[in-house]
């Protein structure tokens, strides 16, 4: 693991391979941001985790599909407090001490994949930026509603919590481009859709 840290306060940690990466995040995401009330802000080991997201046949894509996670300090904060940490939770927890005194944001993904980078970067402004998160809101209420519906329940069946899902509208929208949104999402999304969202993000990135 590798670290960069944009803006003074977003920690962003590079990974050398999906393993890695997902081993080392999954608890700490899945306390954030898990649809699921038996996971999302609760206490819970690695085995629950897997037997939540396992299905009967043995099947687990959790640590092959996310490719970035983000996580603000105040959740990862109250993570490293309530855990039993592993060793790669703990290295978590070693970097961000310098900037635990102030309001930061936590960002992950494979190195090199710059693409993973900018979406877990405009989360990060979203949180930290409280302009930026005001223009992102009024994007996203005033975005057309067949969009805003459908991606919404795209999210929702990906295993979003409803308490992100404006921010993460805002960051695939911003980030993604229309060929990606049409084939993850199945939306009838053009450029000109984007583009607001792409252009704000331009503010920040």
């Amino acid at each position: 693991m590798k670290i960069k840290i944009y803006n003074k306060n977003i920690i962003y940690a590079k990974f050398p391979n999906q393993k890695e990466l997902t081993l080392t995040m999954c608890r700490p995401q899945e306390f954030y941001e898990c649809s699921s009330t038996k996971l999302r802000g609760k206490v819970f080991t690695f085995e629950k985790l897997v037997d939540h997201y396992i299905d009967d046949y043995g099947d687990l894509s959790y640590f092959s599909i996310w490719s970035g996670f983000n996580i603000p300090s105040i959740v990862l904060e109250d993570f490293f407090n309530k855990f039993e940490l592993s060793k790669r939770e703990q290295k978590l927890y070693n970097v961000t001490r310098p900037y635990s005194n102030k309001p930061y944001y936590f960002i992950a993904s494979k190195d090199n994949d710059t693409d993973t980078l900018r979406h877990e970067l405009v989360h990060a402004y979203y949180y930290l930026n409280p302009v930026y998160r005001q223009a992102a809101n009024i994007l996203v209420k005033h975005m057309r509603s067949d969009l805003r519906i459908k991606l919404t329940e795209g999210l929702k069946e990906k295993g979003y919590a409803n308490g992100v899902i404006v921010d993460e509208i805002n960051a695939y929208m911003a980030t993604s481009g229309t060929k990606y949104l049409h084939s993850e999402f199945e939306l009838d999304v053009t450029k000109k859709d984007i583009k607001p969202f792409e252009d704000l993000a331009k503010t920040v990135l």
